[in-house]
């Protein structure tokens, strides 16, 4: 789910366990209708490593179940938390899945202006979508009390977006979406309507948080030659996107 933007700048990792000890759990695949509680929580994780995830953490704190598939009309596998930080609003989760771990950007070689592609299931009311992407480019750094740890990009996100990849037109990811600027708000308060004012943090800090866990992941400058196509990035990169359900209720 997607909440008001709010930047914190306290950098502390909270850790449920080493991630040197964490496993995936064992193989355990749930059938499971895609019916939608207040309880339910909807949002994107994506692949890193074998058998983990990265998604938003608003979208899995307090949870006692959590669920992931490829597709909405899948087969659903069991997964769980295995670290997490509030402050940067990012969860690594573990799941016994298949895929190819993305590969990241280095966030420092990003130019601004480049096309961001945002690969996700957006969730309007109870209707969850399939696989989508969305186009927009990365407008500039969002800077509160001297910290840029969150960037803006103009591609259109909605509820479930959350934990999405934002990647740059060579196929590399240089963010994750994490907040959107509520529209409503900011009309009762400014008088204007604005439009895919997103989100997402930096690679950089991404890249960071996993390596206190000790988890290897592929990274690499941003290369401006490769200039990939909207399509070629969704049929490159959409066998890594999970849906990911979450139940503050037991099964």
């Amino acid at each position: 789910m997607l909440k008001r933007l709010i930047l914190l700048i306290t950098l502390s990792v909270s850790v449920l366990s080493p991630f040197a000890d964490a496993a995936p759990p064992a193989p355990q695949s749930v059938k499971r209708a895609l019916t939608l509680t207040p309880e339910t929580s909807v949002a994107t994780a994506f692949l890193i490593a074998p058998g983990y995830l990265l998604t938003a953490n608003h979208a899995v704190r307090g949870k006692q179940r959590l669920y992931v598939a490829k597709e909405r009309d899948r087969v659903f596998t069991a997964a769980k938390v295995v670290g997490y930080s509030d402050e940067l609003d990012i969860a690594i989760i573990a799941a016994s899945v298949q895929g190819r771990p993305l590969e990241f950007g280095q966030w420092q070689t990003f130019p601004r202006g480049a096309e961001t592609f945002v690969l996700g299931f957006p969730k309007i009311g109870n209707y969850v979508s399939e696989k989508r992407i969305t186009a927009g480019i990365f407008n500039g750094d969002q800077k509160f009390r001297g910290r840029e740890d969150w960037f803006q990009l103009s591609a259109e996100i909605q509820r479930g977006n959350s934990g999405s990849p934002v990647i740059g037109p060579d196929g590399r990811v240089y963010g994750l979406i994490s907040h959107k600027l509520d529209a409503q708000k900011a009309l009762q308060k400014y008088g204007d309507f604005p439009q895919n004012v997103n989100f997402a943090l930096k690679s950089s800090l991404i890249l960071n948080f996993l390596e206190g866990y000790h988890i290897k992941v592929r990274s690499a400058v941003f290369d401006p030659v490769k200039e990939l196509r909207p399509y070629q990035v969704f049929a490159g990169n959409q066998d890594s996107i999970f849906l990911l359900l979450g139940t503050s209720k037991a099964d």
